[in-house]
């Protein structure tokens, strides 16, 4: 099974997706997880895609794309989280033969309340909420007891501009 899941930035596209993921062994992938990843190692590629992701900016189709071809090849299921993002994205996937589109749906005001909230674990990037999916211990990981940290990308003025690239 090869499914995707779209919508705007904080449609539950990440919960849902490792919910397949633990529920029935399907591989997430997560093109914004991998660029994030790219960004933590420092690498002189990481620190281009930083500009892009600090800004709110989508970054290169080919560079996304490839990196998402890359991990998906082999593997008998996955679940796309907010890939593709773009008409170019999406053309250059078709080898990928996907099953299943989900298009998740969420008013803009409403993503800015659930974002103003979010918090991650420094480490793996665990998925938190300061009202809704509390960590046991403020601040830290449940998991492994990293930091908890807010994105850069999850200010309300980044979240608008998400908004309005996505569109």
């Amino acid at each position: 099974m090869h499914i995707t899941l779209l919508g705007p930035p904080g449609s539950g596209k990440g919960m849902i997706a490792d919910r397949l993921e633990r529920a029935f062994h399907y591989t997430h992938i997560s093109a914004g997880a991998m660029l994030r990843e790219e960004v933590a190692k420092g690498t002189r590629l990481g620190k281009d895609i930083r500009k892009y992701l600090e800004n709110g900016k989508l970054v290169p189709d080919e560079l996304v794309t490839d990196m998402v071809k890359l991990e998906a090849r082999g593997k008998k299921h996955f679940v796309l989280d907010g890939f593709p993002r773009s008409l170019g994205q999406a053309k250059a996937i078709t080898d990928l033969h996907l099953n299943n589109v989900i298009l998740l749906d969420i008013a803009e005001k409403a993503v800015i309340q659930r974002f103003s909230g979010r918090r991650v674990c420094s480490q793996a990037g665990h998925g938190y909420h300061l009202k809704f999916l509390p960590p046991r211990k403020a601040g830290r990981c449940d998991i492994d007891g990293s930091k908890l940290v807010r994105r850069k990308d999850d200010r309300p003025s980044v979240i608008r501009d998400r908004f309005r690239i996505y569109r």
